[in-house]
């Protein structure tokens, strides 16, 4: 629960270069990955989400739980430990304020939200006798989204934690259905991504806003249809083919809805204001795939295993290696 200054030219540089993608368009700069600077008594750490200026959330440990942090220019800052969840704790999202959000493992199969409030954790409400809740998203005004279990074996539903009414969750109405449903991101506007999954496991991706939902056209015919990441109108997801429902393809949405397939995309799990779009290839080989507006510009590499997190608007990707299990954070940019 305090601010760790450290500054960042301790940060070591990982990576000089990436994997040369055929077909890629002639990049304008070269991407390279610094590892981000862990406080005395930390030796693991896991970048995940952006602020979008500079700033990078995500977790860090040492020989006790795992503690909340947000990686900035100047210093890290130490959330401390989620309350009640002391391990597997996952955070989701942070914003231009240092708001981190995510949700951590209550009991078996069991999650509970959180949010940061100053520099220490707390837990989002929910009903007496929920069974599980996590908070995927937060936006610059401070609404948070995610999705709610009422009971054991019943089916989630899509929440809100409003900005503007302190200490409630509200579930978002107006969705088709009863099925399984999920907000997996939220826009500056109030629009919120949602999925709605049937029970067999099909997926159909809706924009939500004010009650009123709006599916997502895919580019091509296709069985399932995902959004993952919102930014300034434009969307991340993926895709299944309907003649090859097996078959994944990362598609983006500009701000206007038109789609396109991202050229050998599986999925694309996050765009940022400008239109870069970061997401997995059908090539385990790589870790993560880079495309800047609809063209493939690089692929990082895989070598040790690499786990990207959310692309920021100011273009850094936060993420974090594994080796002999031991995690690594760190911030890709193109510079």
């Amino acid at each position: 629960m305090s601010a760790v200054r450290l500054a960042f030219p301790v940060a070591l540089s990982l990576v000089a270069c990436v994997i040369a993608a055929p077909g890629a368009t002639a990049a304008a700069c070269t991407w390279k990955a610094s590892a981000l600077p862990l406080p005395a008594g930390m030796t693991q750490g896991r970048a995940i989400a952006s602020d979008d200026q500079g700033g990078y959330a995500g977790i860090m440990m040492g020989t006790g739980p795992e503690r909340v942090a947000l990686w900035k220019p100047d210093g890290v800052v130490d959330y401390g430990q989620v309350p009640f969840a002391p391990y597997l704790v996952s955070v989701a999202d942070v914003n231009r304020s240092g708001t981190v959000v995510g949700h951590g493992l209550r009991s078996t199969f069991a999650y509970g939200p959180f949010r940061s409030v100053g520099t220490r954790i707390e837990a989002l409400p929910v009903p007496a006798g929920t069974h599980s809740a996590t908070a995927k998203a937060v936006n610059d005004r401070g609404d948070i989204v995610g999705q709610y279990v009422p009971k054991l074996g019943e089916r989630g539903r899509a929440v809100m934690w409003p900005a503007d009414r302190p200490g409630q969750m509200v579930e978002l109405t107006g969705l088709p259905g009863t099925d399984t449903k999920v907000a997996n991101d939220i826009d500056e506007d109030g629009t919120v991504l949602v999925d709605v999954v049937t029970s067999n496991g099909t997926t159909t991706g809706y924009l939500w806003k004010n009650g009123v939902a709006t599916k997502l056209a895919p580019p091509v015919a296709s069985k399932d249809v995902s959004g993952k990441s919102i930014s300034a109108g434009r969307i991340a997801g993926w895709i299944s083919l309907e003649e090859q429902p097996g078959e994944l393809r990362a598609v983006q949405w500009d701000a206007e809805g038109n789609a396109s397939v991202l050229p050998e995309g599986q999925s694309a799990d996050s765009v940022n204001r400008d239109g870069l779009a970061v997401g997995d290839t059908h090539d385990y080989s790589v870790g993560a795939a880079v495309w800047r507006g609809g063209k493939l510009e690089a692929k990082l590499p895989n070598s040790p295993q690499l786990f990207a997190g959310k692309v920021g608007d100011d273009g850094g990707i936060p993420a974090y290696t594994r080796s002999d299990n031991k995690d690594t954070p760190l911030v890709y940019r193109c510079g």
